[in-house]
């Protein structure tokens, strides 16, 4: 009977009560593997019977597989993911059903751009199916790493292994896989540029879906065509197809889209504005429907081609509306899309090396197998000798060869070892520069940024301005603390992250904080309210800066996730003797939630609730972590209470010193900014014009005497014309760098005055190499003026 038949015929008997649950659980497993091969979806009836029927069996599973992927056809991922996942953990799957299972998982993946999760899969799914011999899954999985490697660009890899799931199909006479695979091969070429080629895949398509009865993969091979010739500027065959395409008896919105998006376009190329209009309302409306609320690049370029239209049609008031819109989507969707391809990358490394490992192990195996073919050749020689001097030389041979395989595997494994060893090296020292550059490109405009900004408030007298500057500053070192994340992130890792102790007024620092959020929750709708304790104590001892950044990612993360209500900081009082204070802080909302089973994995790195959060409102999933960390060094842990619908509370607790023993006590003339030194003479190294009118408006009340140097060379042809008493070095300048300026004062030039280190590149490493190469300090950018005037007060009032 032929496959169309069979469906249908397979469906009448699911929806007719004749059959008991038994013989319907029969029929559903027979529906659900045709359905899994044709990623095909249900009728709604048929899909509130299939979920009657699924247990805790090896049918009932399987049931619940074919549901896993039908909902992820239609675009609910979450829900998705959640029932494969329970599939897989079930302790009544088979290695055949988890294997599947974890094949359509990581299609399911890929379809919703979740890549770093389907490199992880992917190893487990290679040992499964080798591990069981299972030979459908052997296509099905070389298929679905084919899959992966197309979506995350590795063109050569993914053709390779379509043509292994394209040979192993045919040899099973799997003709929807062998479908599949000549469909995505001529995606392959068309995403290559190579247009002739995926025309021929497209048609060799055509042909093998004849051996089914339901075209199944006419209906995309059409689609593929369309879309190739729409490239090829070979329009008039383009647009026939087309509707031919949203006109087939098979027709999904995802494909349609697409579609009347190209169709737009070469209309409005052409002219055909209002017709343009039309396709393309049609392109947003589908996609819409399909993935509601979902941002990706792809809908994003939807509102860049209104704005094309717009601009043709004379409207360029609209037209700059649309690709304001189409900026700030893209900008949100791709920022989602690249943390992901990062992250995914990451794991390639390990994907190829279980590879290589696998090929190894077949190449051992070919061996010990031609080893046994030579054994029982000996034998048949046994009547040329007697029987115990055959053993012997048998027995020698044996164990010369399995010395000799052993030795060679050896050298293999020490080599892959290296190899490894070196790759692991490389991937970290490339991690480490990345995360320095970027710190240090950002870092330098900040310097600017915040020093002028603390010079203008030091000299303002007008209140209001002076509010609204020392604003900027704010928000400027709240930027600074997102870029010093990564950072901390580093640091953290590596267990090198200290806290920085000192007396500080909590109340007075969480008042300064919310100066930076008030307008931004104001512009929600949303109110923020202080609830402090009265009891507590007026200053305390703790790192002032590393619980602003806690308290402010919890603030951040409760407007970003709330449309209505208060936000509460609160703080309650819970014991206090004459030393020490222990006491509740709380950031309370009113928006989204997060379910119990979200919350297991939410201070996790790179974590957030659910899948489709990052996309929705942004963020890399790193904050809570860090947080998270930063608390466990003062002692506590972060906890959260949440539910769906009705907020979020996270709260932590802490106990900090609030009797200032001597180390903390400060002399009141201390407290002012010192501006008299007894050494005057500066020597600043520094390339930046901007960077030098800034340490000049920050040292201009001072006594100091301050020579600028334009790069390394500079400051040493200066420093043995002139006496200095402390010297500013830049690093990054040209000609000769703060480091080879730094070793030639010291060992050349005999110098042993103080040579402090002024550089964006804030990084332990980098502050490791300053006083290597034998700089005494170092002042990270932007620069605080406090901090500054500190440590010259340390060199130059000794």
């Amino acid at each position: 009977m032929p496959i169309g038949e069979v469906i249908s015929t397979l469906e009448t008997r699911l929806l007719t009560p004749d059959f008991t649950s038994f013989e319907k659980t029969k029929i559903a497993v027979s529906y659900i593997q045709l359905k899994l091969k044709l990623h095909h979806t249900a009728p709604d009836d048929v899909m509130t019977i299939l979920e009657s029927l699924v247990t805790e069996t090896e049918d009932g599973l399987i049931i619940k597989l074919g549901l896993a992927r039908m909902v992820g056809i239609n675009a609910n991922y979450d829900r998705s993911y959640q029932l494969f996942g329970e599939v897989i953990q079930s302790p009544a799957a088979s290695s055949s059903v988890k294997a599947i299972a974890i094949a359509y998982l990581i299609l399911s993946y890929n379809e919703g751009q979740v890549f770093a999760s389907s490199a992880n899969l992917l190893n487990t799914l290679n040992e499964l199916v080798h591990e069981n011999n299972l030979t459908y899954a052997t296509a099905l999985y070389h298929y679905i790493a084919a899959d992966y490697y197309h979506s995350v660009k590795s063109f050569d890899i993914a053709f390779e292994y379509y043509e292994k799931s394209l040979a192993e199909s045919k040899a099973l006479n799997e003709w929807p896989l062998v479908s599949d695979n000549l469909y995505a091969i001529g995606i392959l070429f068309r995403n290559m540029g190579n247009f002739d080629k995926a025309i021929t895949y497209f048609k060799q398509t055509i042909e093998s879906d004849r051996k089914i009865d339901i075209n199944y993969a006419e209906y995309i091979a059409l689609y593929g065509m369309a879309s190739t010739y729409f490239r090829t500027d070979n329009i008039e065959e383009a647009l026939k197809l087309a509707e031919t395409v949203t006109s087939h008896p098979l027709t999904t919105s995802f494909y349609d889209s697409e579609i009347y998006r190209l169709k737009a376009k070469a209309l409005m190329e052409r002219g055909r504005l209002s017709e343009a209009r039309v396709a393309l309302d049609k392109s947003r409306s589908t996609y819409d429907d399909y993935r509601v609320g979902e941002k990706t690049t792809w809908r994003a370029e939807l509102e860049k081609l209104a704005s094309q239209i717009s601009a043709k049609e004379g409207d360029f008031e609209t037209a700059y509306k649309e690709y304001e819109v189409y900026h700030n989507e893209y900008l949100e969707a791709k920022k989602y899309e690249d943390l992901e391809l990062l992250e995914s990358a990451n794991l390639v490394y390990e994907i190829e090396q279980q590879k290589e490992k696998t090929t190894l192990l077949e190449k051992e195996n070919r061996a010990i197998s031609e080893l046994l073919d030579a054994r029982e050749a000996a034998q048949q020689t046994q009547k040329l000798f007697t029987r115990w001097l055959v053993i012997f030389i048998a027995l020698t041979l044996v164990t010369l060869v399995i010395i000799l395989i052993l030795l060679k595997k050896a050298r293999k494994t020490n080599a892959l070892y290296i190899s490894a060893k070196e790759k692991a090296e490389l991937h970290s020292r490339l991690k480490t520069e990345f995360i320095s550059n970027i710190s240090h490109e950002i870092r330098t405009p900040l310097n600017a940024i915040i020093g002028f900004g603390q010079v203008l408030t030091d000299k303002l007298e007008d209140k209001q301005t002076k509010k609204l500057t020392s604003q900027i500053v704010n928000s400027s070192e709240m930027l600074l603390q997102l870029i010093n994340d990564l950072l901390d992130f580093s640091k953290i890792e590596a267990g090198k992250l200290a806290l920085d102790y000192g007396p500080y007024n909590l109340r007075q620092s969480i008042r300064k904080l919310l100066d930076i959020f008030h307008a931004q929750a104001s512009n929600k709708g949303l109110t923020i309210k202080l609830n402090i304790d009265k009891e507590l104590p007026k200053e305390m001892i703790f790192d002032e800066l590393r619980l602003k950044q806690v308290l402010a990612n919890l603030i951040s993360n409760a407007i970003k996730f709330s449309s209505a209500g208060d936000i509460e900081i609160g703080i309650k009082v819970k014991q206090k003797d004459n030393t020490h204070c222990l006491f509740d802080v709380w950031v309370q909302d009113n928006g989204i939630g997060i379910s119990e089973s979200q919350q297991e994995n939410l201070f996790q790195p790179f974590i957030q609730a659910e899948s489709s959060t990052a996309r929705k409102y942004g963020g890399s999933g790193l904050g809570l972590n860090i947080c998270n960390k930063l608390l466990e060094q003062m002692s506590s842990k972060l906890h959260v209470v949440s539910a769906i619908g009705q907020g979020s509370r996270f709260y932590f607790t802490l106990e900090f010193c609030h009797s200032i023993g001597e180390e903390y006590i400060q002399n009141p003339e201390a407290e002012q900014l010192i501006t008299q030194f007894q050494k005057t003479r500066v020597l600043l190294a520094e390339d930046n014009d901007i960077n030098v009118e800034v340490i000049m408006a920050m040292l201009n009340a001072t006594n100091l005497q301050i020579i600028r140097a334009a790069n390394g060379n500079d400051a040493i042809y200066t420093l043995s014309q002139q006496s200095f008493d402390i010297i500013l070095m830049d690093i990054q300048m040209p000609e000769m760098d703060g480091y080879e300026a730094t070793r030639v004062i010291r060992h050349q030039m005999n110098g042993t005055l103080p040579i402090i280190a002024l550089t964006a590149n804030a990084m332990q490493q980098d502050i490791d190499a300053c006083l290597n190469a034998g700089m005494n300090d170092h002042v990270s950018k932007p620069i605080r003026k406090e901090k500054l005037l500190e440590v010259l007060n340390k060199y130059l009032n000794p």
